[in-house]
């Protein structure tokens, strides 16, 4: 069995499942969001601290690490 998996595009993202990817950046904070509907993932580092939180219909929310 041959299975075919690759990355993503940002474009084809877009086109697979209306995703939608943000990235923020400034001089003391970066983040960058990934959702797909009312699912999605987001990782940000600021002030010292890596953050990262999940986003489903039933929960919103994470955590920071210093």
């Amino acid at each position: 069995m041959h299975s075919d998996i690759r990355e993503l595009t940002a474009g084809e993202l877009n086109d697979v499942g209306g995703g939608e990817i943000t990235i923020v950046a400034d001089k003391d904070y970066f983040g960058i969001e990934v959702s797909f509907g009312k699912y999605g993932v987001a990782v940000w580092a600021t002030g010292g601290s890596v953050c990262g939180a999940t986003y489903t219909p039933h929960h919103n929310g994470g955590t920071c690490l210093p």
